[in-house]
């Protein structure tokens, strides 16, 4: 299986909008899916979507926010990732952080600041806060009570210390 990794195009909306609703309860909606990921997509570059192809077709996205204005310092958030139901378990949620995550260093050097930390809010009994922590060096800094659809730990990666 071949994955790609590549920054999203305006047209590629459509299917991240399903892969959404898919995904997240409150964006169920397909309608609400796509508006969500529009006003985003506007947001460039403060918001960065990437999306992985499995030999063509759009199997996931990422969406990476940088968060507090564009300082010397920038502290990005992994705001939003998801895999299409019949990708998942295959690596592709690995390789678009991996790969997505290394455009969003290069943008931030290019800009002549440095990538301070990643910010990565979830569920407290979500799986993926293992592939945070592997792809990013992420750990738990704390727990928010009764955010979303529950707890959520909020995950921080810390780099240039």
């Amino acid at each position: 299986m071949n994955i790609e990794i590549v920054r999203a195009e305006k047209s590629d909306l459509e299917k991240m909008a399903q892969i959404a609703s898919e995904s997240f309860s409150g964006l169920k909606e397909l309608k609400d899916a796509k508006t969500w990921l529009e006003c985003n997509f506007s947001a460039y570059p403060r918001m960065q979507y990437f999306v992985a192809l499995v030999d063509g077709e759009i199997s996931g996205y990422i969406l990476w926010t940088e968060r507090g204005g564009f300082r010397k310092e920038s502290v990005f958030e992994l705001e939003q990732i998801a895999v299409d139901q019949k990708f998942r378990g295959k690596g592709v949620a690995t390789k678009i952080i991996e790969d997505s995550f290394l455009e969003i260093k290069k943008y931030v050097e290019n800009r002549g600041a440095v990538l301070k930390a990643v910010e990565v809010t979830t569920g407290v009994d979500n799986q993926a806060q293992r592939l945070y922590t592997k792809t990013m060096g992420a750990k738990v800094e704390c727990v928010v009570k009764d955010l979303f659809r529950g707890d959520e730990v909020i995950m921080l990666a810390r780099f240039n210390k």
